[in-house]
């Protein structure tokens, strides 16, 4: 096999071996083996030359560092050449998906090939669904790579949950930050928030809104016969009943104590008049059960229109403070003429 001029290669007395055992001709597989023992003999006195036909594929597979060019003796087979490029292609390939790196092809055709390739699809479909995780997307679940997949989606549908948890949490505090306990109704700052809102889209669009400010009468006398339990049973219906009164864009809110405030968007004097005599109507008509029967109670309501029109004298100086001081005035006006009434701001106050 050392004399190039008179040789046959190993190999291509091995695919002769083969066509024979396929034809099954007893006399072809006779001659076949005999020249390949032969050939195998002429090798075998020269270990070094065994060494180098098998070295490559044994660094192709087991070493780090793999040797470029082949000896003279094993390049000179095609078949050979074909097989140490393909097995230093899977090489390539493998050490890139080790490394992290899934831009690499694989050219290969094949079972094996076939194989690599699908794993490697796969761990793309992998990475994007990774990245779409990152991005908030927690439908996505992997189907293969057997326990892999388990952990995988055992994780995301944590995250998922830890995320609703976190919403809802966030929801629940935001929730308390706005409203008061008690009531159930939004706090002081935070109707000022919403009114400010009210205010500056108001005085942009030429629009009005009137404010309502709400005390229950005698309420410390109701404190002192009953309690504060009683006390606060009472200002629980009366928030009730004022959010009973009021339409959907109207917006209520406890002021502090036993005094409560609405903003009726878009909503002219006459009309907030009518809001307010029904939201005492129903304060009024509403028996609250105690332990040893009920009570009634009864509020006075004062109202202030804001109204951003041509011709209006002092809309440009108001404040929002202002427009809830002027409510608070006709409020006090209704006190004055002997509670249980609506009374509407007017400049004489």
């Amino acid at each position: 096999m050392t004399d190039v001029s008179t040789k046959e290669s190993l190999f291509e007395k091995i695919d002769r071996l083969k066509v024979a055992v396929g034809r099954d001709v007893v006399g072809d597989v006779y001659e076949c083996l005999l020249q390949i023992l032969s050939t195998y003999s002429t090798i075998a006195d020269s270990p070094s030359i065994i060494g180098d036909i098998v070295k490559p594929i044994h660094d192709l597979l087991l070493a780090e560092n793999i040797q470029e060019q082949l000896p003279e003796l094993v390049s000179l087979d095609k078949k050979y050449i074909s097989l140490f490029e393909d097995i230093k292609n899977i090489r390539s390939f493998m050490l890139s998906l080790a490394n992290g790196d899934l831009t690499q092809k694989l050219i290969l055709k094949g079972y094996f090939a076939g194989v690599l390739k699908t794993f490697h699809a796969n761990l793309k479909h992998l990475t994007w669904q990774t990245e779409m995780v990152s991005r908030g997307d927690f439908t996505q679940r992997v189907h293969f790579m057997g326990v892999f997949a388990s952990s995988f989606n055992a994780m995301v549908e944590q995250l998922d949950s830890t995320r609703k948890g976190l919403i809802e949490s966030e929801k629940k505090y935001r929730l308390l930050a706005i409203t008061d306990s008690l009531t159930g109704l939004p706090n002081r700052h935070h109707f000022f928030e919403v009114a400010m809102a009210e205010f500056s889209r108001a005085k942009r669009y030429t629009k009005t809104f009137s404010v309502i400010m709400l005390d229950i009468d005698f309420f410390k006398k109701i404190n002192d016969s009953y309690g504060h339990y009683v006390g606060d049973r009472v200002l629980q219906t009366v928030a009730e009943q004022i959010q009973k009164s009021l339409r959907e864009t109207d917006f209520p809110g406890r002021y502090g104590g036993e005094e409560f405030i609405v903003l009726l968007p878009e909503t002219a004097i006459y009309e907030a008049e009518l809001v307010a005599e029904r939201i005492r109507c129903s304060i009024e008509n509403n028996k609250i059960i105690i332990d040893n029967g009920s009570i009634s109670v009864t509020a006075s309501l004062g109202i202030y229109n804001f109204e951003c029109a041509a011709g209006t004298s002092d809309v440009s100086t108001q404040s929002i403070d202002e427009i809830i001081d002027r409510a608070d005035k006709a409020l006090y006006l209704a006190k004055n003429q002997g509670r249980n009434r609506v009374a509407l701001f007017s400049n004489e106050l």
